[in-house]
């Protein structure tokens, strides 16, 4: 069902398939399906990541503001996430997303169904 083997009790019971409109730090101007890789696979050797939840998830943002911030937050603990900032729309076919609304964070387990491919961003836009 999920595009990885997750650890148990992952995602967590908290997480729904929603129709919305996110945001996403992306690397270069045209998003990669690099852009689009689990922390358990950008990072394999990371041993924490095997059994972490959200290692498996992709983080995706409820508005280019809070989009910003976590860029901004990663920059100071030495983490270039992307210089720019593409809108998305996921819905339910795409995977589970659990949301924490004081951050505007979307941690989203991708299902295999889902296809980089078919999923082209609104617009991509240079964060300034």
């Amino acid at each position: 069902m999920f595009r990885e083997i997750l650890p148990f009790n992952c995602p967590p019971a908290s997480a729904r398939e929603n129709k919305m409109e996110v945001f996403r730090i992306v690397k270069t101007e045209i998003p990669t399906e690099q852009d689009f890789t689990s922390y358990t696979n950008l990072y394999p050797a990371n041993i924490r990541y095997k059994t972490l939840c959200k290692a498996f998830a992709l983080s995706f943002y409820d508005t280019i503001q809070n989009a910003k911030i976590a860029r901004n937050e990663a920059l100071e603990r030495g983490n270039n996430l992307g210089s720019f900032i593409a809108q998305y729309e996921l819905n339910e076919t795409h995977g589970a997303s659990d949301y924490k609304p004081k951050t505007g964070h979307y941690s989203t387990w991708l299902y295999n169904s889902w296809d980089f491919k078919n999923f082209n961003p609104s617009f991509v836009k240079e964060i300034k």
